[in-house]
C-alpha cells in the first residue's frame, strides 16, 4: 500500500488532482486499468464529491459518482459504508491507500480504489489535462459559440416537447392532458432531492380531484395532509392552538382517507434552504390552483385553459413578464412570516414562489408544453410563438450545471446569455459530457 506522507494534501487538493488525470490510463489498487473520460461535476451538497463521472474500463463505459479522500481509511472513518447516498460511487479516489479492507458500499458491493500518489511521483501536482472544450470561445468566437448554444437549447426544448407529446398521447381521455401539465409543474417545485416526492404528490392528488375543491384552505389541507406534512402528522403538538394550523387540521380530518397519504420521511427536509422547503412549495401550489381552478368560474376555467390563454397573450419580446407574473405567488400574512409551521421568520420571508422559480417553470414546462399541444393540434402560430418566447426569454438564475459548464468552458462572461443559452449548456452536459461523448459534441465536432 502507498502510505507515505511526504506531501500533506487536503481533500481539496486531491479533488484538483483528480480533475487533472482526465485522458490518462491509470491502474486501480486492485489492478484494473481505467481511463477517465469525464471527471464529473463537483457536488456542493451532501453525498459523493463528484457526480456524473464517466470512466472507460476493460468491460466498457462506467458512469456514476466518485468520492475523494486523503486516505482510503477515511471511507470508514466518515461512515460512508452505512450511507445509501454513496451507493452510486464507482471509484474511491485517494492520495494514500492505508486501508486493508475492501471499500464497501451500503448496498454490499465493493468499490475499486485509485491511489493518486502512485502517479504523482513526488510532484506536488500533475500537469493539467484539457478537455476538448477548454477555452472554446477563444477558438470559435463569441457569436459562433452563442449560435451553437442556441441550437443546443432548441434541441433541449424539442426533447421536452416530445416528452410531453408522448405523455399526452398515451392517455385515454383528452382532458387528462391537464394532469400532465399539473404533474410537471408540481415536480418542478421540488429541487433535486424532492422532485420525486412532488411527482408522487401530484399522482396522489390528481387535478380533477383537487382543482374544484372549494377555497384555498381546503386545497392546502388536502395537499399538505396527503404529503404527510401537517403538524399533527409530524408530531408538532405545540402548534395545536394556532388558528391557521387548527383550521387546516380540521379540514384534513373531514377529508382524510380520500387520498393515500405520504410520510414525512418521504421528503428531504434537512439540508433544504428554508425558503425552498416542501411545505412552502406545496402552499405555493395551492395558491396557483386557487388562482386558476376555482370551480371553473370565469375568468378561471382550469389550469390548462387559463395558462394557454396567458401564453397566447404573451407575445415576444416582453411576453415573458406576463408568464412570470402569472406564476409568482406572494402568499398571505402567515406564510410571509413562516418558513414552516414550526419555523417563524424574524423578518418577512420572500415570495412563496418567486421570479426565479416562476421563470424556470415557464421555460422548462409551460412553453414546451404549449409547443407540444400546438403541434398536436396543427397550430403553427402557437408553436412559433412558444419557440420565439423561449429563444428570447432572459437569463434565469444560475444552477449547479450552468455554473459547472461555464467553468468547464472557461466562460468568463455570461451576462449576455439568454435562458436558451443556459438550456444549451444543460443539454450539452447531459447528452455529451456525462455520457463521455466528447467526440460527438456539437461544440467540438
Amino acid at each position: 500500500m502507498v502510505t507515505r506522507n511526504r506531501i500533506g494534501l487536503s481533500e481539496k487538493h486531491v479533488a484538483l488532482a483528480w480533475q487533472q488525470v482526465v485522458g490518462r490510463e491509470l491502474t486501480t489498487v486492485e489492478g484494473a486499468r481505467i481511463v477517465v473520460i469525464y471527471p464529473g461535476m463537483s457536488n456542493g451538497d451532501k453525498g459523493p464529491d463528484f457526480r456524473d463521472v464517466v470512466l472507460a474500463t476493460e468491460s466498457g463505459l462506467a458512469q456514476g459518482d466518485i468520492e475523494v479522500h486523503s486516505r482510503s481509511s477515511d471511507w470508514y472513518r466518515h461512515r460512508h459504508h452505512c450511507d445509501a447516498e454513496y451507493n452510486a460511487v464507482i471509484l474511491h479516489v485517494v492520495m494514500y491507500h492505508d486501508c486493508d479492507s475492501p471499500i464497501l458500499l451500503q448496498s454490499g458491493k465493493t468499490v475499486p480504489v485509485l491511489c493518486l500518489a502512485q502517479f504523482l511521483q513526488h510532484q506536488l501536482y500533475l500537469l493539467p489535462y484539457q478537455l476538448p472544450c477548454f477555452r472554446i470561445q477563444d477558438r470559435l468566437g463569441k457569436r459562433t459559440l452563442a449560435g451553437l448554444l442556441n441550437s443546443a437549447g432548441e434541441q433541449r426544448f424539442e426533447q421536452k416537447a416530445m416528452h410531453f407529446q408522448a405523455e399526452i398521447l398515451r392517455l385515454t381521455h383528452k382532458e387528462e392532458a391537464e394532469q400532465v401539465l399539473f404533474r410537471a409543474m408540481t415536480r418542478a417545485l421540488g429541487y433535486a432531492r424532492n422532485m420525486k416526492p412532488f411527482e408522487e404528490l401530484a399522482d396522489r392528488t390528481p387535478l380533477r380531484f383537487i382543482g374544484p375543491r372549494n377555497g384555498l384552505a381546503h386545497k392546502q389541507a388536502l395537499l399538505l395532509g396527503t404529503a404527510g406534512l401537517l403538524p399533527s402528522q409530524r408530531l408538532l403538538h405545540n402548534l395545536a392552538a394556532d388558528e391557521q394550523v387548527l383550521n387546516l387540521e380540521q379540514i384534513w380530518q373531514s377529508v382524510a382517507g380520500k387520498t393515500k397519504t405520504m410520510k414525512e420521511h418521504d421528503w428531504s427536509l434537512p439540508h433544504t434552504y428554508p425558503n425552498n422547503s416542501p411545505v412552502r412549495r406545496i402552499v405555493a401550489l395551492s395558491y396557483l390552483l386557487e388562482r386558476y381552478c376555482e370551480g371553473g368560474r370565469p375568468p378561471r376555467g382550469g389550469l390548462l385553459s387559463s395558462l394557454l390563454r396567458l401564453a397566447e397573450k404573451a407575445t415576444p419580446p416582453k411576453g415573458h413578464r406576463l408568464l412570470q407574473n402569472a406564476l409568482v405567488v406572494v402568499g398571505d400574512e402567515y406564510w410571509r412570516n413562516h418558513f414552516d409551521f414550526d419555523v417563524r421568520s424574524k423578518t418577512k420571508t420572500s415570495a412563496l414562489l418567486g421570479n426565479g422559480k416562476a421563470g424556470e417553470i415557464a421555460v422548462n414546462i409551460l412553453l414546451p408544453f404549449v409547443f407540444a399541444l400546438g403541434r398536436m393540434a396543427h397550430k403553427r402560430r402557437s408553436m412559433k410563438q412558444a419557440m420565439e418566447l423561449y429563444r428570447s426569454y432572459p437569463k434565469l438564475a444560475e444552477n449547479e450545471i450552468t455554473r459547472h459548464m461555464a467553468k468547464q468552458l472557461c466562460l468568463e462572461q455570461t451576462a449576455h446569455f439568454t435562458a436558451c443559452h443556459q438550456q444549451g449548456l444543460i443539454h450539452i452536459f447531459r447528452n455529451y459530457c456525462r455520457e463521455g461523448a466528447c467526440s460527438q459534441c456539437l461544440l467540438v465536432v
